[in-house]
């Protein structure tokens, strides 16, 4: 009985550390420099290396810190009329993170699709009581990847991704974690300094479709939303929306194959 018991010890914690050691990163494969920067081929070179097509039309708006990123967000949060799916690592309790989960709440409690796709590991911090309110106001919230004894070996895999779509029409992405160290402008070592982008365009569709990559792995059915919410682009210059759809459909049918999602 000890024998098998400080077998099962032992099996754990070689997988702990496997999941938690750093390994040095190493080049293993050299890419040949085909294309001078300037030549449309290296755009599209680039597009497929990388999974989603580059794509030009897109409004890109520098946010530094959070007296710029948090309000921002939380406007756009605000102004929802029809979806908003938010994935980040960072989640923690305090004044920020309070904010964020009102705004989610109201939204909710207003008929607007609200889907939040948390890390299990960086929500470690956040209170239940936050949850529990979005949840009572009909927001759909998922953890992912949380610890089981069947994916130990898979500890680390967390989703570092930092998303919020808005009516499919408006995204942010970048560095800042839904915490009050981000708070301020950095004006002290408690008040992190970083950068959040809000962008406007076509790229906003990829950024649905990564968080569908996420959302499918880790609840195992698609967002009930419509093509205007999840990839509807404005077409810069043209008066027109157009559907990107392929990143989406691609995303999504990647992971019915079971291949690992893209972070």
């Amino acid at each position: 009985m000890w024998v098998l018991v400080a077998l099962a010890a032992g099996a754990l914690l070689v997988l702990l550390v496997a999941n938690l050691s750093s390994s040095e990163k190493k080049i293993e494969h050299q890419i040949e420099h085909l294309y001078a920067v300037g030549d449309p081929q290296f755009v599209r070179s680039m597009g497929t290396l990388l999974g989603p097509a580059i794509v030009a039309g897109n409004r890109v708006t520098a946010l530094c810190n959070g007296d710029e990123i948090f309000p921002a967000m939380l406007e756009a949060i605000r102004s929802a009329e029809r979806t908003i799916t938010f994935e980040t690592y960072i989640y923690w309790s305090g004044s920020i993170g309070k904010a964020f989960a009102t705004a989610l709440s109201l939204r909710a409690q207003a008929g607007i699709k609200v889907h939040v796709l948390l890390d299990w590991v960086g929500s470690g911090r956040m209170d239940d009581t936050m949850l529990q309110e979005m949840e009572r106001a009909g927001v759909e919230v998922v953890k992912y990847h949380p610890l089981r004894w069947y994916n130990l070996g898979r500890l680390n895999n967390r989703t570092h991704r930092k998303l919020l779509v808005v009516d499919g029409m408006v995204g942010f992405t970048g560095g800042v974690g839904i915490a009050d160290n981000w708070l301020g402008n950095a004006e002290d070592p408690d008040h992190w300094r970083d950068t959040h982008f809000k962008l406007e365009g076509p790229a906003v569709a990829q950024m649905q479709a990564a968080f569908m990559d996420n959302w499918i792995e880790t609840r195992g059915s698609v967002p009930p939303i419509g093509w205007r919410d999840s990839c509807a682009c404005s077409c810069e210059g043209q008066g027109q929306v157009r559907p990107p759809v392929a990143p989406l459909f691609l995303s999504a049918r990647g992971t019915e194959r079971g291949e690992s999602p893209r972070r």
